[in-house]
């Protein structure tokens, strides 16, 4: 028996240790930095969503429906960015010269605010999110659910002209007694009235969009076709 070198004692009968071989490792792909951008609820591409059943008509109401939600969402960036612009205008001015700049900013931040919450019910319309009930039609077929959305559809129609024939009586109302102010450098006129004309239009579009998206769901009905559904998200 030999001594080892540490001083410990070493068994001659002790059993060698084999080597052991360690398998390759399979080489891995390599992960993306950053996750894939999710798409948002909210959005509206500069060409608009093409579907392969839909029909002629269809198509053309996709496109004629596209254009006025473009044309809404130019108008609300639009108006956001005056409340805002205005608004801290108006801070800046009043903290810093001690100038309120008039009334004439109050009535813009004032009808700016109204209009962006008109005009966003609007396009809350022409995304198809503005009524829903997940709740009764999980448990309908898909055309069970298609003839659900029509009703919803056809009750919005109904909600919007009870608004439009409410915001026009009260457009009458104001008439020309409500207060008129001029914005500085461009001589145009903020009236009571102009500002409450934005709840029949709004209503109007609302209508509107409720009724293009009922054309569609009709024609595929018609077709005997399932329009494409929009991913539900369990809440």
């Amino acid at each position: 028996m030999t001594e080892p070198v540490d001083g410990s004692e070493k068994r001659d009968d002790a059993a060698p240790i084999a080597a052991v071989e360690v398998p390759p490792t399979r080489k891995h792909d390599a992960l993306p930095v950053e996750p894939p951008a999710r798409e948002s609820n909210l959005n509206i591409a500069i060409e608009p969503a093409r579907f392969p059943d839909d029909g002629a008509l269809a198509q053309l109401v996709r496109k004629v429906d596209h254009g006025f939600g473009a044309a809404e969402q130019a108008v609300l960036f639009a108006l956001l960015a005056t409340v805002v612009l205005t608004a801290a205008s108006a801070a800046i001015s009043d903290k810093v010269l001690h100038d309120q700049l008039g009334r004439w900013w109050f009535a813009v931040v004032r009808g700016g605010t109204f209009s962006i919450a008109m005009l966003g019910a609007v396009f809350a319309t022409h995304q198809q999110r503005h009524l829903a009930m997940d709740l009764i039609s999980r448990r309908l077929t898909p055309r069970g659910r298609l003839m659900l959305g029509i009703a919803l559809k056809l009750f919005t129609v109904y909600i919007a002209y009870l608004l439009y024939t409410a915001g026009m009586h009260q457009r009458e109302t104001i008439g020309s007694s409500g207060e008129s102010l001029t914005l500085p450098g461009l001589g145009w006129h903020i009236s009571d009235r102009d500002i409450v004309t934005i709840l029949p239009l709004g209503a109007a579009l609302i209508a509107f969009h409720s009724l293009l998206h009922i054309l569609i769901d009709v024609e595929y009905l018609v077709r005997g076709k399932l329009p494409p559904e929009k991913q539900r998200s369990g809440h």
